[in-house]
């Protein structure tokens, strides 16, 4: 009825011109939508003593929980920079008698107002302010009409997705809508997921996917579509999406790269990882999400400056992965955060839960492996796990002398988030995914001791290669070309002194020696050359009997 629209628009509207403070304000809106304290705090994300003390005037929320305070008090979302800019206290408070009061119009006929179908994140978003940037800025390009966001399992891809297209709702007069796809195992129920989540009900004889093209014809949304992985062979609907509906934008989680003409591929990698030098240890994101997280599990928990450097560990032992730093976090109920660190360097199952809201694929590291590795065709496979046997990256070239990897077998792999490209050139692994990928590879201990024997061989022989021209004019250049391998060299040459390969180790020794005098790495040196020495004399103790 007329009647309950205007008090649905009425209650969306907001005068900031009333009151003497925003802590009052916000007291008085809160109320309005009968919540208490405790269940806005729920909503937001945050301790009720936080909303106590931003009610009170004693605190301003930050801008994450500022926005989330928008959302969930149902502020209009073409108003919700203004709402932040006051709460943050941008604007005065003294200024606000001056403002207009910020309202929205009421129709004078019926409307269908699209519903919100976003999930409410549990939490605030922590960091990822470039890629909000760089993803907003994309979804206001009229030609970009599908993003991909793609990224290893546990990088937090999901909940960026949520985050910005809550931000941009607003831009889409029919709404942003949210395509859970973890659950269908068939592409042949992609259709029936976009039009459940619309509120689109299929009838009659008419195709489904004809009924789905027709009822977008003339709607401006967003389509958040999650965990699109594994029916990659559905794309084919997104792509007649973009060529028959105007209008309508894709944002698309996936692992994987879907391959579609028009599609805008946005790489998703772990959170900027802290240095232990770093003056402003407590503004990095990787470390609020851990102090966050910890707080969650341990409400008396405060990260001390004392455990920084435990901490710090803890987001370089996992490479900045949000949910590689959220399962560590969770173990502060029964351990320090220097324990955490021991308890990882060992064995990185250790980063599990039992939580119940955690989906099955992400309720530990392992798991969130095997949903990729279970997705791999097999030769994919057999690749993965000997790349994993590089240590600090490799080149395209070694690659296909250890492990017989194409350029096409390396970029399937990058597309599929499990290999990545570096700026440089070279390519790397997360360190989740190799020692994964690793640990595969030792099931079969034949086949991982011929690809160890073929790494040995390569870097070592690069050793002798170059041991000519580390003493040359191009010594700066060689060097660090050296540097760039420096930890498969190093691993190569133990792997061969172990295993008393001297014909692999034997014409590398003087090239290794120049190298580690000319870094200053003179008790590295001495030490490897000693390991060497030993597996000679064991050697010739052998011939002797």
């Amino acid at each position: 009825t007329m009647e309950s629209l205007e008090a649905r628009v009425q209650l969306a509207g907001v005068s900031m011109g009333v009151g003497a403070s925003f802590g009052a304000w916000l007291k008085r809106r809160r109320k309005m939508l009968d919540l208490t304290q405790d269940a806005l705090a729920v909503k937001v994300g945050c301790s009720v003593a936080t909303i106590q003390k931003i009610e009170s005037d004693e605190r301003r929320p930050s801008r994450q929980i500022a926005e989330l305070l928008a959302q969930q008090l149902e502020i209009p979302p073409d108003e919700r920079a203004r709402f932040v800019k006051v709460a943050r206290g941008e604007w005065g408070v003294d200024r606000l008698a001056d403002t207009a009061p910020l309202t929205v119009s009421i129709p004078t006929a019926p409307v269908s107002l699209p519903l919100p179908n976003l999930p409410i994140p549990p939490t605030p978003l922590v960091g990822r302010k470039a890629e909000l940037t760089a993803l907003t800025q994309l979804l206001n390009d009229p030609h970009c009409r599908l993003i991909t966001l793609i990224g290893a399992g546990g990088m937090g891809k999901t909940r960026l997705a949520i985050e910005v297209a809550a931000r941009q709702a607003g831009s889409f007069p029919d709404g942003a809508y949210f395509v859970s796809l973890a659950s269908f195992s068939s592409p042949a129920f992609l259709s029936l997921a976009i039009a459940d989540a619309l509120g689109l009900k299929f009838q009659g004889q008419i195709e489904p996917r004809a009924q789905l093209l027709n009822y977008l014809l003339d709607k401006r949304l967003l389509l958040v579509l999650d965990n699109f992985e594994h029916l990659l062979s559905g794309a084919e609907l997104l792509a007649e999406i973009m060529q028959c509906v105007p209008h309508v934008r894709l944002l698309v989680t996936s692992r994987e790269r879907l391959n579609l003409a028009g599609e805008w591929v946005f790489e998703i990698r772990g959170l900027p990882v802290p240095m232990t030098e770093d003056e402003r240890l407590p503004e990095n994101s990787a470390i609020q999400l851990f102090a966050q997280c910890a707080t969650r599990a341990r409400s008396d928990f405060t990260l001390k400056a004392v455990e920084y450097e435990a901490a710090v560990r803890i987001c370089q032992l996992v490479e900045g992965m949000p949910l590689g730093i959220e399962l560590a976090a969770s173990w502060v109920r029964v351990l320090s955060c220097s324990e955490i660190v021991r308890e990882i360097e060992n064995s990185l199952d250790f980063l599990a839960t039992a939580a119940r809201h955690v989906p099955e694929r992400h309720r530990s590291l392992r798991a969130v492996f095997e949903h990729s590795w279970n997705l791999l065709p097999p030769g994919e496979r057999e690749l993965l796990r000997q790349l994993a046997i590089f240590h600090g990256g490799f080149r395209r070239e070694a690659a296909e002398h250890v492990a017989g990897a194409t350029l096409s077998d390396l970029m399937a792999l990058v597309d599929k988030s499990l290999v990545r490209r570096t700026q440089t050139g070279r390519y790397d692994l997360h360190e989740v995914v190799r020692q994964y990928a690793l640990a595969h590879l030792a099931v079969d201990r034949s086949a991982e001791a011929a690809v160890r024997e073929r790494h040995s061989a390569y870097f070592l022989r690069l050793v002798a290669a170059r041991e000519k021209a580390v003493r040359s004019a191009a010594q700066a250049e060689t060097i660090r070309e050296l540097m760039d391998e420096i930890d498969n060299i190093q691993a190569a040459w133990n792997w061969a002194v172990e295993h008393d390969r001297i014909a692999l180790f034997g014409p590398a020794v003087r090239g290794l020696g120049v190298l580690y005098e000319l870094i200053g790495w003179l008790c590295e040196g001495i030490e490897q050359l000693e390991l060497a020495a030993r597996s000679l004399q064991k050697q010739s103790d052998s011939t002797e009997r």
